[in-house]
This record gives C-alpha cells, structure tokens and sequence, in this order.
C-alpha cells in the first residue's frame, strides 16, 4: 500500500506541472483562425502549442489581406514565438510588417527579470507581464497587457459576461465570455477547457472583425 501511495505522489508531481502548462492548450496542439471581416474571409491566425510542458512553446503566425476590387488597402503579416516556463512568460521574438510599418519585438529573460527590445532598444518590463495572443486565458486577469506586434504596453479592464452557446466548428459549445475594455478592446470567448474558440472586436472602419476557428 505504502508502495502505492509513493507512486501515486510521485505521478502526481510529475503530471500537475504538464496540467498546469497545458490549461489553455487545444488537444489537437494547433488553433486555426479564419478572420473575418463583416462575415468575408480576409486572413487567417494560426497558433501552435509545439511543446507542452516545461518549457511551453508556441508558434503565431497570423496574416490579413485585405483588398477591395483587387486593389489592396490593408496588410498584416506577423510571426511570433513564445517561451513559458511555470506560467511565465520567459522569452518572445516576433516580426510584424503592419501596412509598411516594420518592427521587431523581443523578450528576453535573466533570473527573474524581462527586458522588452523594440526594433533594437531594450527596456525593463514587469516580469509578470502577458502578451496579448489571447490564448492564455490569464490575460483576462491583467490591467496592463504587452502587444506583441509593435511592443506597446495597453491598460485594459476585463470583466466576465457569463456563459454563451456558439458554435464552433459545426458543434454547438458553451463558452464563457469575457469583454476587455481600454486600449485594447476585444470579446473573448473561452470553452470548459480555458481554450480560446472565438474572438470578436469593432474594426477601424466600424466593421466587425471575429475570429473563428477551422
């Protein structure tokens, strides 16, 4: 019995770590955005879990074509990589090109410290800081969020709306919504699972802008 009780201690110690890192993370290890615009297909957001566990990490790759009569007026392209390590974020490199603007963002580690680098100058953040990829559902807990396109520190105010059914992928699923307000405005919805199946905001031009996933 003795015997048994070790080795469920001992299995216990080895799996919490793995559950604690993967709350968020989608079994089939990938989140496949459509984004929409105004209900047409304009790009796509594509986040992949390629390690679980100790360190987390995870690829971002999201683009927006948008065009009107084949005449382009807005494009997106950015690509991200994340580092988590015991729900800290550890470490980020991400390239953007946001309609001819260009930048390289940065994060880096040492000890318990984060420095932030925007195309080249570094600063010191607070290491407890989130980037706003959305699909760690602690983001709904911060007041102040890092955008990774361009290395902007936002202030936003999050508050829980309760549980909505949407369908996702064909199948209808309860999601709980959070709406986040300041400088970053967006709806969030999140499955049973902490993962994140839906995003929706208001576009520059007043259209609506959601995230569903493939």
């Amino acid at each position: 019995m003795f015997k048994s009780l070790k080795y469920s201690a001992i299995l216990t110690m080895l799996l919490v770590p793995r559950l604690v890192m993967a709350a968020g993370v989608p079994e089939e290890g990938i989140l496949d955005f459509a984004i929409l615009r105004d209900g047409a297909e304009i790009g796509s957001h594509v986040i992949r879990f390629e390690k679980v566990g100790e360190p987390t990490v995870v690829q971002i790759e999201a683009k927006v074509d948008y065009r009107l009569a084949f005449i382009p007026l807005y494009l997106f392209e950015h690509t991200a990589r994340e580092e988590w390590r015991n729900g800290r974020l550890v470490g980020m490199s991400v390239q953007t090109n946001d309609n001819g603007d260009d930048y390289r963002v940065a994060v880096t580690s040492a000890g318990d410290n984060l420095t932030l680098s925007i195309n080249g100058d570094g600063t010191a953040i607070d290491p407890r800081t989130i980037p706003a990829s959305l699909w760690n559902i602690a983001v709904v807990d911060q007041k102040t969020i890092l955008d990774p396109a361009d290395g902007d520190m936002m202030n936003v105010s999050v508050r829980e709306s309760g549980e909505e059914v949407i369908e996702v992928r064909g199948k209808s699923v309860r999601a709980k919504l959070y709406v986040m307000t300041g400088d970053f405005k967006r709806n969030l919805w999140y499955d049973a699972h902490k993962v994140l199946v839906q995003v929706q905001f208001e576009g520059r031009d007043g259209s609506e802008i959601r995230y569903k996933l493939r």
